[in-house]
Parts: structure tokens; C-alpha cells; sequence
């Protein structure tokens, strides 16, 4: 088969007409997905997260930690002090006082609801709100780990493997 070098023309049409689609199709792509990287920008649920995590900090380090009011122990809870918290977050005149010390409520127009789940180790889950429940708003979520103090033992023996999942849910 012998090839003629003088006639090139039907060879340049093709190469432009593959050229052009692989560009346009290049360029539909590139606009087609351009809304979606900026899509996670357009809700609050950063902010929410960070509220999450705030609150669950605050409750796992002082609120629920056992010890008195100088010398706390992060992260090691009391049965009596989660009893009186679930109380008390269930109780509509404290709830707002309580949601405000977890820096929930502000002065501004902000206010979020919260929900504390307790996953103790061998145990039913504490679900602990002021009777709200997330819709289909934005929600944080955050998660620490702690012990349940057991009032039985002492030193090392007050802490018998009770770990726990502490789940605060903001919206």
C-alpha cells in the first residue's frame, strides 16, 4: 500500500474535529462541576460543628467530670453528676441557663438546641434533650470518650472498664 504525501487535507479535518470535541468536552466538564466544589461553602455546618465540639468539650472536661470545682478529672464521669445534668438539660428554666454555660445561647439571635448521648460499654444508650429533635436542619455532631466512675471502688479500682462514647448533637 503506498501512501500519497501531497494530499494531507483530509487528515488536518479530522485531527481539528477531534481537537474541538476533546476541548468542548473538556470545557462542558470543567462548568458542569464548578458549583458542586463550592457547594459545601453555602450552609452553616461548620459553624455548627465547632458549637458541637465546643459543648462537648466542656461538658467531658468540667460540666460531667467528677472532682470538685478546682480539681476536676477530665474525662472520668459521675453516674450522680450525669443524672442531674439529664435533669436539668430536661427542665425548661434551666435548660436555656445550661445551654448558655455550654456557649449554645448567645445574646444574638443564634440559639441551637443540643442532645447528649451517653454509650456506656454493656449498656442501653442515655439519650438526654429537652424534648427537641433534629429535623432535617443542619446538625454538628461530636464524640469523646470517657469512664464512668463506679462509687463502689477506689483508686484504680474506681474505674472498672464502664468507657463510654459521649455524643453531642447541635442544630
Amino acid at each position: 500500500m503506498e501512501r500519497s504525501y501531497t494530499d494531507n487535507s483530509g487528515q488536518l479535518s479530522l485531527d481539528y474535529l477531534i481537537g474541538v470535541t476533546i476541548f468542548l468536552l473538556t470545557f462542558i466538564f470543567v462548568f458542569a462541576f464548578i458549583p458542586g466544589m463550592f457547594s459545601p461553602f453555602h450552609s452553616n455546618s461548620d459553624e455548627i460543628t465547632m458549637a458541637a465540639d465546643r459543648a462537648a468539650a466542656v461538658l467531658v472536661e468540667n460540666v460531667l467530670a467528677t472532682g470538685s470545682a478546682g480539681n476536676k478529672q477530665p474525662c472520668i464521669l459521675d453516674s450522680a453528676t450525669i443524672a442531674q445534668f439529664n435533669t436539668d438539660l430536661s427542665n425548661p428554666s434551666t435548660s436555656t441557663q445550661l445551654r448558655q454555660s455550654l456557649g449554645l445561647n448567645t445574646s444574638g439571635t443564634t440559639q441551637y438546641n443540643l442532645e447528649v448521648v451517653i454509650e456506656e460499654q454493656g449498656k442501653s444508650a442515655i439519650v438526654m434533650n429537652n424534648g427537641e429533635r433534629p429535623g432535617t436542619t443542619n446538625v454538628g455532631q461530636s464524640k469523646r470518650y470517657a469512664l464512668i466512675r463506679d462509687q463502689a471502688g477506689s483508686g484504680i479500682d474506681a474505674y472498672p472498664g464502664r468507657s463510654a462514647i459521649i455524643t453531642v448533637r447541635v442544630w
